[in-house]
């Protein structure tokens, strides 16, 4: 049985991480302005948290001076930049998890996640995590056609980069993530070798055939069934796991994707279950689909999030 919880002023706070290196196109670093501006404070307030709001981590800075290329063979692009803001990422991040906190991240692109699961994992070691996304991000350098690095994150995470600390920018790295940590929830563009790492792996993985199958009230009873005995959740949610009728702003979207009501019944669940501890919302695009009104995307965000936070219809 599901429990409820109810939001007593619990304490929150809204971290911005524009961070746009893992992937190509520039737009992403607007979107946890743009949805901020929409009334994301408000809206969290409204609910009963209490809310600061953190001044965003920018990454301009970062001086790759005097570290080494990708060794040859690899494929990872902006690896310096993406391994030095992960770094910053993870510090920022662990800082926020302190005193029962709920970290809430703004994205930025899905790279992000080397640094704030990274740090997550770090405090809050019993986590599991609930990866909501149309691809798994399961890539690394050794096998990755376009070197883009926010196809990566969990195979950072569970350690599947090798030598991964040798790799420019990520001399600090350790990854904290097992393949049992984690349920992935909406995939449906997978590359072949990403589908050969889920199943050799055993990952828990729901595919958008598994939610026209079973429905997603089934999914997130399997998944909150799977995680009875962790204390945390951490929810990390890719807006393109949202069909693009629903949220076009993005980057990677694919047709077939959760719909508005699926994709808020997700994050429903996970705050009923009272085990949500802290969420990532990434890979909103403002810049992408200029023919339609970014503000959308920006709704539905604000509603994915409302909805993971405590906001109920009735």
């Amino acid at each position: 049985m599901r429990r409820t919880f109810a939001v007593l002023r619990k304490k929150m706070s809204i971290a911005s991480i524009p961070m746009n290196l893992g992937q190509p196109n520039m737009g992403l670093d607007q979107a946890p302005t743009k949805i901020i501006d929409g009334g994301l404070k408000e809206l969290l307030g409204g609910i009963g948290w209490g809310v600061k709001q953190l001044p965003p981590l920018y990454f301009d800075s970062f001086d790759e001076t005097g570290l080494p290329p990708v060794p040859a063979g690899l494929k990872a692009k902006n690896c310096a930049h993406v391994g030095k803001g992960c770094k910053a990422i993870h510090d920022y991040t662990l800082e926020q998890c302190k005193d029962g906190n709920f970290p809430l991240i703004l994205g930025g692109d899905h790279c992000i996640a080397i640094g704030t699961v990274s740090a997550i994992k770090q405090a809050r070691p019993n986590a599991g995590i609930v990866w909501v996304d149309a691809h798994a991000d399961i890539n690394n350098p050794q096998r990755s056609v376009s070197g883009n690095m926010h196809g990566m994150p969990v195979a950072f995470l569970m350690g599947l980069v090798d030598n991964a600390e040798k790799l420019p920018g990520f001399e600090w790295f350790k990854p904290r993530v097992d393949p049992k940590d984690v349920v992935y929830i909406g995939l449906r563009d997978l590359d072949e070798d990403e589908k050969i790492t889920i199943r050799k792996l055993g990952i828990k993985a729901y595919s958008m055939y598994d939610v026209d199958r079973l429905g997603v009230g089934k999914i997130m009873d399997e998944t909150l069934d799977y995680f009875k005995d962790r204390k945390d959740i951490h929810l990390s949610f890719d807006i393109d796991a949202i069909d693009p009728f629903y949220a076009p702003h993005t980057g990677t979207a694919v047709t077939g994707g959760l719909t508005y009501r699926e994709g808020n019944y997700i994050c429903e669940a996970l705050f009923m279950s009272g085990k949500l501890t802290s969420m990532e919302l990434v890979e909103v695009d403002p810049a992408q689909h200029l023919g339609v009104e970014h503000s959308k995307t920006i709704d539905c965000a604000l509603t994915l999030i409302g909805s993971a936070m405590g906001k109920r219809i009735l």
